[in-house]
Order: C-alpha cells, then sequence, then structure tokens
C-alpha cells in the first residue's frame, strides 16, 4: 500500500486494527527521521554561522571549542523545550477533552 492511498480516509476505515496500528507506527518513525533530520540541520547551520567566521582549510582549536559548545547549548535548549512541550501537553490531554478547543499554553 503506498502512502497516497493511506491518506485517503476510507481506506484507513477499512484497514484491520492491525494494520491501522502498523501504518501509525511507519508515520511516527517517519515524523522522528524528520525530526531528527531537521534538528540536525539547524543545529548545523546555526553553528557553523556562529563559530566558523574564517572557512579554510581545517578548523582551528577555537573554531572547534566554538563548535561543541554552541552544539552543547543548542541541545540543551531543544531537551529543555521538547520535554516542557511534553510535560504541558500531559498536563493539558490530563484534565479531559475540551471539546471545541485545542491546548491553551499560558
Amino acid at each position: 500500500m503506498d502512502m497516497e492511498s493511506l491518506m485517503n480516509l476510507d481506506t484507513l476505515k477499512n484497514l484491520s486494527p492491525e494494520q491501522q496500528a502498523q501504518v501509525i507506527e511507519g508515520l511516527q518513525k517517519q515524523a522522528a527521521i524528520a525530526n531528527a533530520q531537521s534538528l540536525i540541520t539547524d543545529l548545523s547551520d546555526k553553528c557553523t554561522t556562529k563559530c566558523i567566521t574564517s572557512p579554510g582549510s581545517s578548523l582551528t582549536g577555537s573554531d572547534q571549542q566554538c563548535l561543541q559548545r554552541c552544539m552543547d547549548r543548542f541541545m540543551d535548549t531543544w531537551n529543555l523545550v521538547s520535554n516542557t512541550l511534553q510535560q504541558r501537553l500531559q498536563q493539558e490531554y490530563a484534565k479531559g477533552p475540551s471539546f471545541g478547543s485545542g491546548p491553551t499554553f499560558q
């Protein structure tokens, strides 16, 4: 079954629960891969722009140190934001469904 046919709601309704679980698992894996690729691209772009001010054939010690610190800060920040978002979503869903409105963040 190709991805285009899976996007059809009628096709999804006709799948067995096991097939639906497989589709969901596949989509989750694809989303995780896309998220990781985006994270690596953002990390590379931001830290390279910040740390490599004079491109050459090799990195200086200060370039390497800057890149390491930049990557560490970027990952720490990304993890903090991700964990905070996950906690807030769990809190919102624990409150129960509120019809007509999505989660509210303050």
